[in-house]
């Protein structure tokens, strides 16, 4: 005989993008620490070295918070007993690290910079999925409550590429979140089958359904005025992207799809302002670039600048875009 209680998780859709998305930045301790202030109970964390020291590692409440997969690899999901140990009601609590020093992975090295991007599952902005492949193509269910228009996918028991779908580039569209490559078209990670609002189609191929190979989720969608998910052609000089916000964005990650490009990512928490912004790179390990000006704020979302820096406004170049306000 057992008893139990079950409590059922908010689903409210949000109204304001500070109820699903915020960001921290701090110092490494290499001691244990609670990370507080986020403002909601955050369901992923994707923590990045500042410095360079750290690439981008991403911790969820879903997969447990002591297991890591690194967005500038393809290694398998790793075990750690003493950097994120728990996902708690405003942050998250950190253990001393020491299975990380001296590695590309840290989450609370000492004396270095980090940045936290937190996010958490919430109707029409972002779910996250765990599913076990079956090497036959097969449509997998979310709780999205909308059409995803990016999905990024990694295998966690294997070493593959981080296959990344987006609503614009059509459901032969192919990218991965770990590489620079350019979009390479065709029907093998996702069936050739637009998602749904309440599944998403994987195909054959081992990065996203390997026979007892086991995979990660992260689906995200528009929802007016809190995120969007969207593309846009550059024109060599400046370009307004107008995600129908009102306060402007305060997340923005851009790649260029028609060749190769970073996975820019920018934030209001390291600076969005109208002049040089700092920007990293979710797929390397390098260090923060704080001398180039290739994005300013704009109340309905942001803008971007062609600066050899980042080129994500080459004229007539295509390019996928997530931000949040």
């Amino acid at each position: 005989r057992f008893i139990y209680l079950a409590i059922r998780r908010p689903n409210k859709p949000p109204t304001v993008g500070t109820q699903v998305y915020n960001a921290i930045a701090r110092t490494g301790t290499g001691a244990a620490a609670n990370v507080t202030g986020v403002g909601f109970a955050p369901d992923l964390v994707a923590i990045r070295g500042v410095d360079g020291w750290s690439g981008c590692v991403w911790f969820d409440r879903l997969r447990g918070s002591l297991r890591r997969i690194n967005s500038y690899a393809t290694d398998a999901e790793a075990t750690t007993t003493d950097t994120v140990l728990s996902f708690d009601m405003g942050g998250m609590t950190l253990g001393i690290d020491t299975g990380l020093a001296n590695t590309a992975a840290g989450a609370n090295t000492k004396d270095h910079p980090l940045i936290n991007w937190f996010f958490r599952r919430a109707p029409g902005v972002f779910d996250e999925v765990c599913y076990t492949g079956t090497g036959s193509a097969r449509p997998v269910a979310h709780n999205l409550a909308a059409v995803p228009e990016l999905m990024i996918v990694k295998s966690r028991n294997s070493a593959y590429d981080w296959p990344v779908y987006c609503a614009s580039l059509g459901n032969t569209g192919e990218l991965a979140l770990n590489s620079t490559s350019q979009n390479q078209p065709s029907g093998v990670y996702w069936n050739s089958t637009t998602p749904t609002s309440s599944t998403f189609t994987v195909g054959t191929a081992n990065t996203v359904n390997g026979s007892t190979v086991t995979y990660v989720a992260y689906l995200f969608a528009t929802l007016p005025g809190v995120s969007k998910v969207g593309s846009y052609t550059g024109n060599g000089s400046s370009k307004t992207i107008n995600c129908g916000f009102t306060t402007g964005a305060r997340f923005i990650l851009i790649k260029r799809t028609d060749s190769t490009g970073d996975w820019y990512l920018w934030d209001s928490v390291r600076g969005l302002v109208a002049a040089n912004d700092p920007h990293l790179s979710l797929n390397t390990t390098a260090i923060e670039v704080t001398a180039d000006d290739s994005v300013d704020p704009d109340n309905s979302g942001f803008i971007v600048n062609q600066n050899t820096a980042t080129n994500i406004n080459v004229n007539a170049a295509t390019y996928i875009y997530l931000a949040i306000a």
